[in-house]
């Protein structure tokens, strides 16, 4: 039995068209439940044989629920259930769920690919590489033009995605580097000037090898994000394409910080607001981007740090939503490397706080470049289970069913996810709408001491051990249960060896608050059953302070906890 939505998102008191389908033998009807956390706020019954059923939903914005289908005989027996979450929000950049597209063809099958990643409730997509040029991205020719790598690009396939996505309630996100420029540049007419351009601290260019074999158009040359002629002459250049194409909004893309550089002319890039003189590129990043943000005429604007260097930069910046790409080498402000989970734990914790609670979405490139067919289901779900539940995002499904496994997006055609981690994705995407309130709508940091029976307990996402974190709102706390028992704390997982965390069960559990606690709540999106349910608890008191004390039935990866 299964259960399908006709969009991604709805606007608040919008209507929602449900289709049912497989159901079992012998069902004469359907009820249908919509719960926030777990409460059900409203019910409706159809006939069995109704083959779509709408539903008007409540004018609550920025509110995600669970909504239920059970399938039952004449004498009301349940035989069957069917969940999904569902997201009423006005806007996408509250809790933006980010895949991404990268086919182009004349025979795409735009709707199709569109309804697939709705199935996720993805509400924003990254167009990756549809442009033109870097630095022309409208080609002169909108019907059909070659990128910089020679794929041949439909205007009609980039139409008909955008108009898709719209029906669905999805922005479209136009890719595009902030301040590259393809080598072609120096006679293509198109009016980038040489001397805008960036030079290393050796005297150097600063150019990147695309792939060189193709000319000046493989070459990628780079230049001064503060220089205010590269500024108009970008800026100008997306508002064409808005023009062109009815985008919603600009992702910007970096190559990465690459140490020290100077104007053609050998000065600064810029000066920061005390006056001092802006040496790395990083350091541009806020002043850009508010440049930027100004300019694009009310269309939203994402931004990518590569390596989370400078990330601090566009956190205090105009972005409408946070995007960093992690590579386990780049360091943070402590020197450590991203490489293991409580680094990016720690990354999205530091965003939502610089950035007034703005949630990142983290690319973070999962078996990275290994030839197997299929990924590491527990890695994949490991990684979503820490970026959700520290409160962020992730970008990894898109193209209609693909899943990204490196930086360059078109490759996703080499690797798949199977059926089972498919089913486990597509749980971890309702369970993260359905309970987005609990996850990243203000809730701050607490410190709580949790002990557990039977196995360790870490707050920083140590191997062999269940690493909890503690949250807290105005009405709930909220706990989470990353079980790491059995299996290592590194997020790439480059050979595939990532051992699936041992099972735990029966965990007796004490958390040590003196939050007054009336009812102790458990969801989880490692099984079908993502309803949140009451189980039992009891309370004290003691030398070491008030306490709770409840048994966890099963924790696989992630169980969550919400005191009420």
């Amino acid at each position: 039995m299964w259960i399908a939505l006709d969009r991604a998102v709805y606007h608040p008191g919008g209507r929602a068209v449900i289709t049912v389908g497989q159901l079992p033998a012998g069902a004469s009807e359907i009820k249908f439940q919509l719960c926030h956390f777990d409460e059900i706020v409203l019910e409706k019954t159809a006939a069995a044989d109704e083959k779509t059923v709408s539903l008007v939903l409540p004018e609550r914005d920025f509110t995600g629920y669970l909504l239920i289908a059970r399938a039952a005989d004449a004498a009301g027996r349940e035989l069957g259930t069917a969940m999904t979450g569902v997201d009423c929000s006005s806007v996408w950049t509250k809790f933006p769920r980010y895949g991404y597209l990268w086919d182009y063809g004349e025979t795409v099958d735009a709707r199709e690919k569109i309804g697939q990643l709705a199935r996720y409730h993805i509400n924003g997509v990254q167009f990756y590489d549809w442009q033109y040029r870097h630095h022309i991205p409208v080609s002169p020719d909108t019907e059909k033009w070659r990128d910089w790598s020679g794929r041949e690009i439909s205007g009609s396939a980039v139409r008909g995605y955008l108009e898709a996505a719209h029906q669905m309630g999805m922005v479209g996100m136009n890719y595009n580097m902030i301040y590259a420029a393809n080598q072609s540049y120096r006679m293509d007419g198109s009016g980038v000037d040489a001397s805008w351009r960036l030079v290393r601290e050796n005297g150097e260019d600063f150019t990147c090898d695309m792939d060189a074999s193709r000319g000046p158009v493989g070459v990628l040359q780079y230049f001064n994000p503060l220089n205010p002629a590269w500024q108009q002459y970008i800026f100008a250049k997306e508002r064409e394409v808005f023009s062109a194409f009815p985008f919603d909004g600009w992702h910007g893309d970096t190559i990465g910080e690459m140490g020290p550089m100077r104007t053609a002319e050998g000065g600064p890039l810029g000066y920061d607001e005390n006056g001092a003189p802006i040496t790395r590129v990083k350091d541009t990043y806020t002043q850009f981007l508010n440049a930027a943000k100004a300019a694009l005429g009310g269309k939203y604007l994402a931004f990518n740090p590569v390596g989370a260097q400078g990330v601090e930069n566009v956190n205090r910046s105009r972005v409408d939503v946070l995007y960093t790409e992690f590579w386990p080498w780049d360091r943070d402000d402590r020197g450590m490397p991203y490489d293991d989970y409580y680094s990016i734990h720690r990354a999205i914790l530091r965003a939502c706080e610089q950035s007034g609670g703005k949630s990142l979405i983290v690319a973070g490139y999962i078996n990275y470049k290994h030839p197997a067919e299929t990924f590491n289901s527990p890695a994949v779900r490991l990684m979503d289970s820490v970026a959700f539940a520290s409160g962020g995002a992730r970008i990894e499904l898109g193209n209609g069913d693909g899943m990204l496994s490196n930086e360059y997006f078109p490759d996703d055609r080499h690797k798949k996810m199977d059926g089972a981690l498919r089913q486990a994705v597509q749980r971890m995407y309702d369970f993260i709408v359905a309970y987005e309130n609990l996850l990243r709508d203000g809730q701050r940091v607490i410190q709580r001491e949790v002990r557990i029976g039977r196995a360790p307990v870490s707050a920083d996402g140590r191997a062999d051990t269940v690493w909890c974190f503690a949250k807290a709102d105005a009405e709930h706390e909220i706990y989470h249960f990353i079980n790491l028992m059995g299996t290592d704390s590194g997020w790439r997982d480059t050979e595939q060896t990532k051992k699936a965390p041992v099972r735990q069960a029966d965990l007796s559990v004490t958390i040590f608050t003196d939050y007054p606690v009336k009812k102790v709540c458990l969801a989880s999106p490692d099984t079908d059953d993502l309803t949140a349910r009451s189980i039992p608890f009891e309370a004290g008191g003691g030398k070491e302070g008030a306490y709770i004390s409840f048994t966890l039935p099963r924790l696989d990866y992630w169980d969550m906890i919400f005191l009420r």
